[in-house]
């Protein structure tokens, strides 16, 4: 118990809910999305975990799905839980093509909805894609000012900060629990 308390504070879904979830979330994508060729993009770091679990559960129940995979970073938060201005810092390969095409963004979390709004205006704007949806592990409950809700999400939380599967504690360590399989609310930051 000690070794658990110096990585969380209060345990939300252990590693089999997790998994459990993830796997019903892609039996949700390859519905919604069979035949329509979408793109799906990953936000890095933090949709890493998330994204590769779910992409390996949709070919393990659809093998004939072939989902297209790409990533982009876009910062949003500073050193430790502060907000930044937003910024793309990478941007989609340059031989992928979202032209005319429906985008999924792949995340850990929506929270205020800044990076998904943010990713969003790059996609269609930039890119020219059709639309952008969202499927996140975790949508926080709250009220948000940007983006909306997720069009498919695993898990409801709290507003607070959170922390595993992709949601690092900068707090513990340097990327601390970004690839633990759980999700937790983080310690406060006055907490040792």
């Amino acid at each position: 118990m000690s070794d658990q308390a110096n990585h969380y504070k209060q345990l939300l879904a252990d590693a089999a809910a997790v998994n459990a979830r993830i796997d019903e979330l892609a039996a949700e994508v390859i519905k919604r999305y069979k035949g329509t060729h979408p793109l799906f993009v990953c936000l890095l770091r933090g949709g890493a975990p998330f994204a590769s679990k779910l992409m390996f559960s949709v070919t393990r129940q659809d093998p004939t799905f072939y989902p297209e995979l790409d990533y982009m970073t876009i910062r949003t938060y500073g050193d430790g839980r502060t907000d930044k201005p937003t910024e793309l810092i990478m941007d989609l390969s340059p031989g992928t093509n979202a032209a005319g095409r429906q985008v999924v963004l792949l995340d850990d979390v929506l929270d205020k909805g800044l990076t998904a709004e943010f990713a969003q205006q790059v996609l269609t704007e930039k890119h020219g894609a059709l639309g952008v949806d969202c499927v996140v592990l975790i949508q926080k409950n709250h009220k948000r000012e940007h983006y909306g809700d997720a069009t498919i999400y695993g898990f409801d939380s709290p507003p607070d900060w959170l922390t595993g599967m992709g949601l690092d504690d900068v707090r513990i360590a340097p990327e601390a629990n970004r690839w633990a399989e759980f999700i937790a609310l983080a310690h406060d930051e006055d907490e040792n």
